[in-house]
């Protein structure tokens, strides 16, 4: 019996300090402040970058293809959404998924629905047509698997 009275006085002084230390906390909580540090391009990527992007903007990026000397080989759009505009790089998600080449035995060559890249070089378009445009200028706009438009 005197263990059970020597455990209720310990629980009930333990309750109260406990309930103190939340009554503490909660006043630290609703006087914390949260300030947005606001990230902006630097210099070099905002000269790259379109002045419309924003973050949640969808539009069109490159898929391309590069040879081992760094030469751009094929290519295709690919409809995009801005998730994050960071200092060094836009923070582009894949919506859909688009594939360059298709072999059974080759890996992967295109991008995925969902993957995530960081656009550098201010490849994006508005429109698909645009992107196309500028594939076509570059002579890499892969039509259909072996054939390119000029």
């Amino acid at each position: 019996m005197k263990y059970l009275i020597v455990l209720a006085c310990f629980t009930i002084t333990l309750s109260f300090t406990s309930c103190n230390n939340t009554a503490q906390r909660s006043e630290e909580v609703a006087s914390y402040t949260y300030e947005e540090e606001k990230v902006e391009m630097n210099n070099q990527l905002k000269a790259a970058i379109p002045a419309w992007v924003k973050e949640g903007t969808i539009c069109y990026g490159l898929v391309v293809q590069i040879d081992q000397e760094k030469n751009p080989v094929k290519g295709r759009p690919v409809k995009a959404k801005v998730v994050q505009i960071g200092k060094d790089a836009v923070k582009m998600k894949a919506l859909e998924t688009v594939s360059l080449v298709e072999f059974e035995s080759c890996s992967k060559m295109g991008i995925s629905k969902g993957e995530i890249w960081d656009e550098k070089e201010g490849d994006l378009y508005l429109s698909k047509e645009e992107a196309i445009e500028a594939l076509k200028k570059m002579k890499i706009y892969k039509l259909a698997e072996g054939t390119t438009a000029n």
